[in-house]
């Protein structure tokens, strides 16, 4: 089985409830699309965000790689 992200696995939580409901379906399939969309532009963010870190850091890898877990974004 594929590990899905967090959207994913709650687009088929909510699909399995709403399956009988044509409309409020194609209301969720909608949403999901969006939500899709959102959470590839935020790893984008993320991604960048680390890399302009890294870069603050003077290049240093091995500090870039110890601080990336605790790093957050605002």
């Amino acid at each position: 089985m594929k590990n899905k992200t967090a959207v994913e696995w709650f687009y088929s939580k909510i699909k399995s409830h709403f399956e009988h409901d044509g409309d409020l379906l194609e209301t969720v399939i909608f949403l999901m699309e969006i939500a899709k969309q959102k959470e590839r532009v935020q790893h984008g963010n993320t991604w960048d965000a680390a890399i302009k870190a890294h870069e603050d850091r003077s290049g240093v890898i091995a500090r870039s790689i110890i601080d990336f877990d605790d790093y957050i974004i605002k």
